[in-house]
């Protein structure tokens, strides 16, 4: 996934603490609760990223935040240093860099399939564990539906997209077809 290069550049570094002191999976639920929190309040938004507010205010929002959420401290730095350097604006990309890095150190993949209709259980872990057994990773999978696919089914794990439906295989015939006229 594409992300701002600053936004990889500080969740790198997070993550490489977060190892360091153990605290990778308290570091990734912290980055998602605030990058939902950001994502909900526009009032916290304003309050942020407006500089007519005075720096001290914005920092002890942020941290009247951090302890009402109990962030680790590592985390609560963290977010003064993102608002200290004007980055805080990247916490959703950050997040979600983070989580990728999780999922790497975890040896997972996240999957997302979708199809013409809805899939069965039975279906959808036979899928899990042929993307398993594809990319040598354990597959956090979600299913999606999209009728237009007309059959079959498209999966993605990370920028590597496996496409085996009838639409793209209609589409390909038809560009075939018109090559050899």
């Amino acid at each position: 996934m594409a992300y701002a290069p600053v936004a990889g550049r500080y969740a790198r570094a997070l993550f490489e603490l977060g190892v360091e002191e153990k605290q990778v999976e308290e570091l990734d639920k912290a980055l998602g609760e605030l990058a939902e929190l950001m994502k909900e309040s526009a009032e916290l938004g304003k309050v942020l990223f407006n500089p007519a507010v005075q720096l001290e205010e914005r920092r002890g929002v942020l941290k009247a935040i951090a302890e009402s959420a109990k962030w680790p401290g590592l985390f609560q730095n963290f977010i003064l240093l993102l608002l200290d350097k004007d980055r805080l604006r990247f916490i959703d990309d950050m997040s979600a860099a983070f989580a990728e890095q999780l999922d790497e150190y975890k040896g997972q993949a996240r999957a997302r399939v979708t199809s013409a209709v809805a899939l069965k259980d039975p279906q959808i872990e036979a899928i899990r564990t042929r993307l398993g057994e594809l990319t040598g990773k354990d597959v956090i999978l979600t299913a999606d539906v999209d009728e237009s696919l007309i059959g079959g089914i498209v999966a993605r794990v990370g920028s590597t997209i496996y496409d085996g439906s009838v639409r793209t295989q209609l589409q390909r015939m038809g560009e075939s077809i018109l090559k050899e006229i």
